[in-house]
């Protein structure tokens, strides 16, 4: 087996650089290659951080590794997601979806797992920095820390929407008796074009094994039932209130147009409208009266509304809400990350939080703000 650990940081390509790592790598790359399989679980903390504020998310990983391939699920508020790699093929799905992405891998290299995989690294910069116990529970290995700093590089984060990263650096800790990750740290200096932003990514193991034979049914599809398709579905009211309905909302955390940090886990005790709109929507124009008469009478203590406008830029969203001002906070798509379930596509719709924090109900559509009074009375709130 020949994974390039941290992914491009430590392509084979390593041998060529001029650093006095190289050979270091070469060892830990050769215990590595012993190891039929592995599996390892992180937590992983994502920060983003801009000049006067910051927001932050957690995630859990699951990565199994055995004979050139791989599974890793990821898990957050947002929902789990699952990437398989066949030895051939990346295959990318929703846990408990019906739908999947594949990609063929088009290098010589193995395609990575997101834990193994950093930015653009000056690799003739690639130095030793420490040798410390690892400090892994029944373990005495000593681990080594590199570090490398980053090349100035385009990272696209959708098809078509990219942004710069202008610098930073990885520091990362391996374990010296078997070459696998411990943990890592990456720091980027970003821009996407609207502002400056660092992102700041720790990636900690909580649990590791090898050696055991995995279950080879990990690398491959769970169901045969699950559709090819060139992009998956997004979520819309119908499948919200199969999958959703009683359960806790997903976690939303995002920043409005004024720079305030908003999250659905800090609003528990009150109800929680969610408003997808955009510009070009008659139906958002028509609704948005009411919202605004409904956060101004139950605003202070009950409800709380918060407009999502979809895939526009803020200069054309600014433009509007200066013509046509909303009283509550509105949230941007483009500068947000939104999960799975809150990337909607039918305009208006509406989501509906209960104050113990639980999903009621979605609605759509032109027709769907006469579904929302109701949604909206059984909480002791009137539209009119």
């Amino acid at each position: 087996m020949r994974f390039a650990l941290c992914g491009s940081l430590f392509f084979s390509l390593i041998a060529l650089a001029e650093s006095p790592a190289s050979g270091l790598w070469a060892e830990l790359e050769a215990k590595r290659a012993k190891l039929t399989s592995f599996h390892q679980e992180f937590e992983i903390t994502q920060t983003y951080k801009l000049a006067d504020h910051s927001q932050s998310s957690k995630r859990q990983v699951v990565l199994d590794m055995s004979n050139q391939r791989w599974r890793e699920m990821s898990s957050s508020g947002s929902g789990d997601y699952i990437r398989i790699f066949d030895g051939s093929d990346l295959l990318q799905m929703e846990d408990g979806g019906d739908e999947y992405l594949r990609s063929k891998h088009r290098s010589k290299e193995a395609e990575l797992p997101s834990v193994y995989t950093f930015g653009n690294p000056d690799l003739s910069k690639l130095k030793e920095a420490e040798r410390r116990p690892c400090a892994i529970p029944g373990s005495d290995h000593v681990c080594v820390v590199l570090e490398v700093p980053l090349k100035r590089s385009t990272r696209y984060t959708a098809p078509n929407v990219s942004v710069q990263v202008l610098n930073g650096n990885v520091r990362a800790m391996f374990d010296t008796e078997t070459g696998l990750l411990i943990a890592a740290r990456m720091i980027e200096g970003i821009d996407n074009g609207r502002a400056a932003y660092q992102f700041d990514v720790t990636r900690i193991l909580k649990r590791v094994s090898f050696g055991a034979a995995p279950d080879a049914s990990l690398f491959k599809l769970p169901s045969s039932e699950l559709r090819e398709v060139k992009e998956l579905s997004r979520w819309n009211a119908a499948r919200m209130k199969k999958e959703l309905a009683g359960k806790p909302a997903p976690e939303l955390t995002v920043t409005d147009l004024r720079g305030e940090p908003i999250a659905l886990s800090a609003l528990k005790g009150r109800t929680v409208l969610l408003d997808f709109w955009t510009t070009w929507c008659p139906p958002c124009r028509a609704d948005a009266p009411v919202l605004d008469k409904l956060h101004q009478k139950y605003g202070e203590k009950e409800l709380t509304i918060v407009g999502i406008s979809v895939s526009e830029e803020r200069a054309i969203v600014e433009k509007f809400l200066k013509e046509f001002p909303h009283a509550f906070p509105v949230v941007l798509t483009t500068e947000n990350e939104m999960p799975r379930p809150y990337q909607v596509g039918v305009f208006p719709t509406y989501i509906v939080i209960n104050q113990d924090g639980s999903f009621a109900a979605a609605v759509e559509g032109d027709k769907g703000f006469g579904d929302l009074r109701k949604l909206l009375k059984k909480a002791g709130m009137e539209t009119e």
